[in-house]
Parts: structure tokens; sequence; C-alpha cells
């Protein structure tokens, strides 16, 4: 037959098999070949299967499994670009507590519970906070799986389905202080380490290349420690029993496979059902979550011109054969710095063309605002969907409050007397990094530690520590309703109950406590009195903007030198939290102008009228 008449038949095939199956077939070329799901012991399933399926042997039966999973959206920090373990008791000399670059190892004050990985080596429990069960089980919601859900810090697998052999009985260690397998997590000596009957996290395939992918009945069978089962789950093949343990969190309690269930997978069609390129809604099933919690954006077609224009997550984040995606170089995030900038920047597609579809730029304004000003800030205005700005971990139980509560509509009024203004519309921080202003979403963390004298550094003290001591009287100074730690009585009877204080094991909770909030560090003198200086550790923390990328008339300088160069100027002007309860119970702000540096005699020159 001539290629062309076997194109034609080929073509027409595809296009009876779109109307047979119009919600299967992908757009993005010919479909996959006829998928066998196999079990982890490598064993076919059948629609009677009651077991759950393996990504590894049945994905790994053609792809190279330990390559993809290579990828740094599998390890976060477990290795680095030649796949070597890197994650350590010892990784960083200066920030010990940090263990490795990514999520899985490095410590993120801005997070929920401040949650610090355990050492893989410890002597007791008094050293340790989060094992890596605990990750698996409550990161895990938005890891794909494989890596450090599958392999301990010695490469060897948590459990083997097939020796019925745990890790540590490979290595000869004792799993009671060892990080990958200890029963003790965040205070809790029962939180456990089952990993038996958990099984491992494989990496779930289908997480991004399945329309429509459970991901948060996933979730629950992370939390129930269903680890084995949740590509199964995330692919409707099952029927949960859940309970809720905490507002928006739900656990399973029971899980039954049922390989006859199609609402999202078909067990006999999975092959036409596979998307070659992710779709946005995969991406965003993990990613809007930490998106909008850290910098508050939303990829819709109102709120991003790239969006609005027909790209997607991957026409921007292109992935390679590791299944590592195309990144740029954010603030915060430090897993695979190797790999930053490996995406086209808005200069790269908008100026020097890399990308001839893209509109070139045209400003009346003089060049020298480009070199001295990023795309971003004039192209993310404000944002419209609340994001964390304060964690305070001070009381023990962590309180989170979104930019809400401190910031508006109005850049120079956090407090507006309009009622009727969005309060989910606020204006980000600008910073000056390496020369250029940048727009950011600052993040206040407060929180207890313990100060080395000799290093001035602080090590964060595990929240479960400080929920546990018996802690002095405190006032709800802001009147929201919540106590805080504000007032230098207040401070001064924490410091002294801290110094004093021990965990539940009889040892010291602190040798030279300290408060790390609003830009200083507060210690108790020589004399007993509070001590109170500024400190690069109470600094906020600084999360890069993006995305939201807003055009015409919405971008500043549109309306040309007016939207900046003013007296009454919303871009130097704009007030930043700093502190959101000072000594007298008020939030502290700062002007953006401060923020970057700028004297005043310069900014009295920036704000004249044009």
């Amino acid at each position: 037959m001539k290629r062309s008449g076997f194109f034609f038949i080929l073509t027409v095939f595809l296009g009876l098999l779109s109307c047979l199956y119009p919600t299967l077939i992908a757009s993005q070329g010919p479909p996959h070949e006829k998928i066998v799901l196999r079990g982890f012991d490598g064993t076919p399933l059948t629609l009677e299967s009651k077991t759950p399926n393996s990504p590894k042997k049945t994905c790994g039966a053609c792809h190279d499994y330990n390559l993809i999973t290579k990828g740094y959206h599998f390890q976060q920090g477990r290795t680095d670009a030649t796949g070597k373990i890197v994650v350590s008791d010892t990784y960083d000399s200066k920030y010990f507590w940090n263990l490795s670059s990514g999520v899985y190892g490095k410590h993120s004050p801005a997070s929920m519970d401040s949650s610090q990985l355990t050492r893989k080596t410890n002597r007791q429990f008094s050293e340790m906070d989060k094992s890596s069960f605990f990750f698996v089980q409550n990161c895990g919601v938005c890891h794909p799986g494989g890596g450090w859900g599958e392999f301990d810090r010695k490469d060897n697998l948590y459990y083997n389905e097939e020796t019925k052999a745990f890790g540590f009985e490979l290595s000869g260690d004792n799993p009671t202080f060892d990080g990958d397998y200890t029963s003790f997590s965040g205070g809790n000596e029962k939180h456990g380490a089952p990993w038996d009957r958990s099984g491992v996290s494989e990496a779930d395939c289908l997480i991004c290349h399945l329309k429509g992918y459970q991901w948060k009945e996933r979730g629950a069978a992370l939390r129930g420690q269903f680890f084995r089962y949740g590509p199964t789950v995330g692919a409707g093949w099952a029927t949960l029993k859940l309970s809720q343990d905490e507002p928006q969190n739900v656990v399973a309690n029971e899980i039954e496979v049922n390989y006859t269930q199609k609402e999202v997978a078909d067990f006999e069609n999975l092959h036409l059902q596979i998307v070659r390129r992710p779709t946005d809604e995969n991406c965003w099933s993990c990613h809007a979550s930490y998106g909008e919690k850290k910098s508050g954006y939303d990829w819709s077609l109102q709120t991003d011109i790239h969006k609005a224009k027909g790209m997607n997550c991957v026409s921007c984040h292109p992935g390679d054969k590791e299944h590592n995606f195309a990144k740029g170089n954010s603030l915060q995030q430090t897993v695979r710095d190797d790999l930053d900038n490996t995406m086209n920047s808005c200069e790269d597609c908008h100026y020097k063309r890399k990308d001839r579809r893209a509109p070139r730029h045209r400003h009346s304004f003089s060049p020298k605002h480009m070199r001295r000003i990023a795309c971003q800030t004039c192209h993310l205005p404000y944002r419209s969907t609340p994001a964390e700005l304060v964690y305070d971990y001070s009381s023990g139980d962590g309180q989170v409050y979104d930019t809400s509560k401190y910031l508006s509509p109005d850049p120079l009024n956090p407090k507006p007397p309009q009622a009727s203004l969005r309060p989910d519309i606020w204006y980000p921080a600008l910073q000056d990094l390496k020369g250029k202003i940048i727009p950011v979403k600052s993040a206040i963390v407060i929180y207890w530690g313990d100060l080395n004298e000799e290093t001035n550094l602080v090590r964060p003290i595990p929240t479960w520590k400080i929920r546990e001591f018996k802690k002095p009287p405190l006032k709800d100074d802001d009147g929201d309703g919540v106590p805080e730690v504000n007032s230098l009585d207040e401070i001064k009877s924490f410091l002294v109950a801290l110094t004093r204080g021990k965990d539940r094991f009889g040892n010291p909770i602190a040798n030279s406590p300290a408060l790390v909030k609003g830009g200083f560090l507060y210690r108790l003198d020589k004399k007993g009195g509070v001590e109170k200086v500024q400190h690069d550790q109470a600094q906020s923390i600084d999360f890069s903007l993006n995305h939201n990328v807003r055009s015409g008339s919405l971008a500043i300088g549109a309306r040309g030198c007016k939207d900046c160069h003013v007296r009454n100027s919303p871009f130097f002007l704009r007030k930043i939290l700093v502190d959101p309860c000072d000594e007298r119970g008020r939030p502290v702000y700062i002007e953006a102008w401060e923020r970057m540096g700028i004297d005043k005699e310069k900014l009295d020159r920036l704000l004249m009228e044009q």
C-alpha cells in the first residue's frame, strides 16, 4: 500500500474513533498503544481484580521509569542532575537544619506548621520533627510519587512488595531514630511509619497524562496511609470510605478497588484516553493550591493574557526526556538551580523574537525603564486572588492570615473606608533585585528559635515543642479574636519560660531562645530585659510573581508617566506590610520606595509631575 493511502485510511480510522469516543481521543497525535495494567508483582490485572495497579510495572514495561523519575518533580531535592542522592544530614553547613535544596529537605518557614524534615540519623526524639513517612502522607498529595515517595535516603525501597523487606533491614539501621522509618513524627510518638501496610508511592504517570484525574481522592488515599492505592484511586477505579480530619482535608478509611468504573478512566480503553502533552487542568491540580497560597495567581482567561490567547502551561514550560520542565528563576524555589532560565523570558519572546508569534513590544517611555524595571512589574499590576501573607507560630498553634486582612484594592490605604471595594484585590510589594525592580509577594513569618551567639544564626524550634510547653498568658491586642505574642511583657514572659522550659523528654527547648518577628530578633539581655535587634532571618520571605500577565490598559504605564510619577504615586508609595502586630497591637507598614532602597531625595525627584 502506498504511504498516501495508508495515511488516508489512518485519518479516516481516527475520525471514526473520535465519533465513537468523543471524550477519549486526545487531539495531540495518534492514540497510545494498548495498555496492560499490572499489579505490583507484575501480573496483568483484569476487570475482576481487587488489587491496586503499579505504574512502575505497567508504564515501566515500555518507558524508562528510572530515567523519567530523575526529574525534579519526582525528586524535589533528593537527587541532583546526575541522579546522585544529595539530601543529607550535612547538606548545608550554615543553615544545618536544611537537608536539601527542595521541598523534601529544605525548611520553609512560610509553610503550614513550619515543618522540618527529620535528619536521617538521630540520637533521641528531642532532635526530631517530621519523618519521611509524614512527608509522603501529607506533602505527597501534591507530589506525583517516585523519588522520596519510593526510596529512602540510602536508595533502598522503604518496603519491597516482592521480598517483603524494609529498607532499614538492608542497611542495618535502627528504625527508631531513623528519619525514614521512625514512628515519631511532629511530636507524636505513635504516628507510625507502617510502610508494609501503606506500600510506597510510585510515580503516577496518569496524574499528568489522564484528563479528569481525581487528585483530591488520591490525596485522601495518601492521608489515609494507602500509598500504593494512590494511582488506582486517581484513575477513578476505587470506592472510598471517607472521614474529615480538618477543614478541606478528607481521609480515606477504606478503599475498595473496582476496575469496572469508567467515570474517569476506562480499564479496557485507557490507551485512547492518554494525553501526550499534560493539559492545564493536570498541572493546575497541584499548582493551583501552591500558587494561590504563595502568590495569589489564577490561571484563567480573565486574569492572564497568555491564557486568553490560547497558550497553556507547556507552551512556556516544555518537558524533556527526564520530564524536567523548563523553569525560570524564582526567589524561593532552589531545587535544580542548574535548570534555571531554561524557559523563554518576556524579553526572549517579545523583544529578541525567539517566538515569532509573540507581538513585538512597543513602549513610548524611555528605554532606561526596560533596563531598570522587570516586565512583570508593570504587567502584573495587582492580584485578584488572596494569598497567604502572615504565618504566626509564636503561640504554638499556627495562625495563617491572607492578604485580605492587611492589604486592600487601594495600594495607598490598606484599610479603605469603601466597603464596596473587592477585598481580594491587592498590590504586590516591590523589590530591587540585582539592579532591577521586580514584584513580589512577601510572607511575614513569626516563630521561636534557638540563637547561636557565635554565628548569630537562629535555628527554628519545632512547633510541636512550642505547642506542648506551659506558656504564659496572652492578650488579644489587635482585636481579631486570637491572642498573639507582641507586647514586650509577653515576649519577655515567653523568653523566660522557654529558657527554663523542657520538652516532654526532659531536654531543654532552647539554650538561647529568641523570637523572630517583623524584621527584628527579640532575646533576653544580660540584665534580664528584652533586647530588640534587626536580623536577616526576621526579614520577610519574598515569592516571585510571574503569572497573571495583563496587557493594554491594565498594565502600569498605559496612561503614561502619571501612573507612577505623581505626588500621590500608587507605585512608589504603596504600603507594604512588615509586621502584623506591633507592641501596641497595630500593623506596621513601610512604603515601596523604602523597600526598593530609594533615598528621600531621589524619591522627591521621582514624584515630580511629568
